[in-house]
């Protein structure tokens, strides 16, 4: 925590909190969350000023920008790391095996959302403080489930893969 005290001028208890919600969350979900992860927008706001900052000094570059950052990015966001959002990866994956997919909202109650494919469940997402990302995390689990009930889930992120 104390590495990043240096980078906030007020650092309250709040931001600590969600810091350190954040990373147990990545211990989860340790590559690109795509929406699985509530990152706190004070974080976020400091990759953004810097990329930013690297970006108008040297001259709009985005190929200097990537070198600068590629190190810090890399071991996280790569090439190979990179996949589809969930839900859109979920919807794709039906659509290709006419499968009808229904999230069911169960936030008031639970705070959760359920996915039923052909009325059968799939998954289940929780998340309290955020329904996206409770919606998400559903999404996320019937991928993680599809494929022990349909066979290969056939994904639309192996198609992105073999792309690049």
């Amino acid at each position: 925590m104390d590495k990043v005290n240096g980078f906030f001028t007020c650092f309250d208890d709040g931001l600590e909190k969600q810091i350190r919600e954040f990373s147990q969350a990545i211990l989860e979900y340790p590559l690109h969350s795509n929406g699985l992860v509530d990152v706190p927008k004070a974080l976020a706001d400091i990759v953004e000023a810097a990329i930013g900052a690297v970006f108008i000094d040297c001259n709009f570059s985005i190929e200097t920008v990537w070198k600068t950052f590629k190190d810090l990015l890399e071991p996280i966001i790569s090439q190979e790391t990179l996949r589809l959002h969930p839900v859109t990866e979920l919807y794709e994956a039906c659509q290709k095996r006419n499968l009808k997919l229904r999230f069911v909202d169960l936030w008031e109650e639970h705070m959760a959302f359920d996915v039923l494919i052909d009325d059968q469940f799939m998954g289940r997402g929780i998340y309290g403080p955020k329904k996206e990302i409770a919606h998400n995390r559903a999404a996320n689990d019937a991928l993680n489930n599809i494929e022990k009930v349909f066979g290969k889930k056939d994904s639309c992120s192996d198609e992105f893969d073999s792309i690049n």
